[in-house]
C-alpha cells in the first residue's frame, strides 16, 4: 500500500516545490528587489569643486572613471575619485566645449585659438588667424571649423597630423552675398565632410553640402562636392554623424538621417521623424542613439504635442523610437552613457533605460544645471551654478561625509 501511494505523494510534493518556487520567482523576488532598491539612494561622497558663478565652467565624459572640467582658465582632467590626472593652462573670456568620446575641443566664438585634448592631454592647438565662429570634433581626432573673413568664410578640418591653418587637411574659402555657413562636421573614418548652409533671402532656406575629405576623391570635383540636400521654409539646427557615416539632420521640422556611401556618388535618406512639439534639448550617444525633450508644442488645430520636458529616445540607425519619459515639467538638461539617459529640470533629475523605464530619481540640494554618468549609471556628477559634486547611488555608511576637494 505504502508503494502505491508513494508516487501519487511524489508527485504532490513535486507539484508543490515548483509552485513555491514560482511564486517565488515572480512574487518575493520583486518585492525584495523593490525593497533593495528603495534602500538605495544618492549619496553625496563629499568630493566636491567650487569655481567662480562666471568661470565658464563645463564638464564632460565618456562611460568613464575621469572626467574633463573647463574653465576659461584651463582645461583639468579629474578621476571620479576625484584625484587631478593633468592640467593644462588657457585663457579664454567666454569658452566653448565642443566633444565626442573622450576628445574635447575648447575655443571661443569670435577668437581665433583652439584647444584639442584627448585623454592623455592636449593634442593639439590651432591658429586660424581669424574669428572663428564654428568648430567641432570627432571622436578619432579631427577638428572642423568655420573661420570668418572680410566678405566670406573658410572651412578647414585639421588634426594631430595637420594642425596648422596654413597646411590643413581640407580647405574652401566661400564668398557668396546673403548665404551663410553654419555648420561643419566630418565623418570618424575621415571620407566625408557635411556643411549646412543658411539662405538669408525672404523666403528662408537651408542646406547641406556632402564632401569628400581626401583630395583623391575629390578629383575632378568642386572642392569634393557630390550631394546636396535642400530644406525648404526649415532652420538646420544640427548636424552629427553616427555609425556607418550616418548622418543626422536636425531642422526646426524634423530630423533626418542620410546614408552617405558606399559608392560615394551620392546621398540617401534612410529615414525622417516630424517631432509633435519644438525640441529643447538634444543629446547622441555612442554613434548609435539619439533623445530629446520636447519643447512648446506646435500650434495645430488638432491641439497636437506631447506635455513639455516629455524625454524621446530613438535609435539613430534605424529611426524607431525605443522610449518615452513624461518629466512632467520643463527640461533644463539632457545627457546620455551606460545605455541610458539622465534628464533634469532645476534641482531634480531622473535616469532612465532606453525604453524609458525608469532607474532612479534624486532631488539636488543646490540648483542643477548638469548632470553626467561617471563610471556607471550610479555615479554621477552633479553641476551648479559654482559648484560640483560627485555622488554615487548605494546604502548609507559612517564614512558618507568625507572632507571635499575643492579646485579653485
Amino acid at each position: 500500500m505504502l508503494k502505491k501511494l508513494s508516487l501519487p505523494i511524489i508527485l504532490s510534493v513535486t507539484v508543490a516545490l515548483v509552485a513555491v518556487v514560482t511564486l517565488t520567482w515572480f512574487f518575493l523576488v520583486p518585492w525584495m528587489r523593490a525593497r533593495s532598491d528603495r534602500e538605495m539612494t544618492m549619496v553625496g561622497t563629499g568630493r566636491t569643486f567650487d569655481f567662480d558663478f562666471d568661470s565658464g565652467a563645463a564638464f564632460h565624459s565618456n562611460d568613464s572613471r575621469f572626467f574633463y572640467f573647463s574653465t576659461r582658465e584651463g582645461m583639468r582632467q579629474i578621476a571620479s575619485n576625484a584625484n587631478l590626472i593633468w592640467h593644462e593652462a588657457h585663457s579664454f573670456n567666454n569658452p566653448r566645449l565642443a566633444t565626442a568620446g573622450d576628445i574635447v575641443a575648447v575655443g571661443e566664438v569670435g577668437g581665433a585659438i583652439i584647444h584639442v585634448f584627448g585623454s592623455d592631454g592636449q593634442m593639439f592647438s590651432v591658429n586660424m588667424d581669424n574669428p572663428v565662429v564654428f568648430f567641432d570634433v570627432t571622436d578619432t581626432g579631427f577638428l572642423s571649423v568655420i573661420a570668418r573673413y572680410d566678405g566670406g568664410y573658410g572651412m578647414y578640418v585639421l588634426n594631430q597630423t595637420r594642425p596648422l591653418a596654413e597646411d590643413p587637411l581640407f580647405h574652401w574659402d566661400f564668398y557668396e552675398d546673403l548665404i551663410v555657413p553654419t555648420r561643419i562636421v566630418v565623418s570618424p573614418d575621415g571620407t566625408y565632410v557635411a556643411i549646412s548652409f543658411l539662405c538669408l533671402n525672404i523666403n528662408v532656406r537651408s542646406f547641406v553640402q556632402f564632401r569628400y575629405l581626401n583630395q583623391w576623391d575629390a578629383w575632378g570635383t568642386d572642392f569634393g562636392l557630390f550631394a546636396t540636400q535642400d530644406f525648404p521654409d526649415e532652420y538646420i539646427t544640427g548636424l552629427r554623424f553616427m555609425n556607418d557615416n550616418k548622418l543626422l539632420i536636425a531642422t526646426t521640422a524634423q530630423i533626418a538621417c542620410f546614408q552617405l556611401g558606399p559608392l560615394h556618388t551620392s546621398s540617401r535618406k534612410v529615414w525622417g521623424i516630424e517631432p509633435e512639439n519644438a525640441k529643447a534639448h538634444i543629446a547622441f550617444y555612442n554613434g548609435t542613439h539619439f533623445a530629446f525633450t520636447a519643447g512648446e508644442r506646435k500650434l495645430t488645430a488638432e491641439g497636437e504635442g506631447y506635455p513639455v520636458g516629455t524625454v524621446f529616445i530613438y535609435n539613430a540607425m534605424n529611426g524607431n523610437r525605443t522610449g518615452v519619459f513624461e518629466l512632467g515639467r520643463r527640461a533644463t538638461h539632457l545627457r546620455m552613457g551606460h545605455d541610458a539617459v539622465i534628464v533634469g529640470g532645476d534641482r531634480s533629475f531622473h535616469a532612465m533605460d532606453f525604453r524609458g523605464n525608469p532607474l532612479w530619481e534624486h532631488t539636488s540640494m543646490f540648483e542643477t544645471r548638469d548632470v553626467l554618468f561617471l563610471d556607471n549609471i550610479n555615479t554621477i556628477l552633479v553641476a551648479g551654478s559654482n559648484h560640483a559634486e560627485i555622488f554615487e547611488r548605494r546604502r548609507l555608511r559612517e564614512d558618507d561625509f568625507n572632507e571635499g576637494v575643492v579646485f579653485q
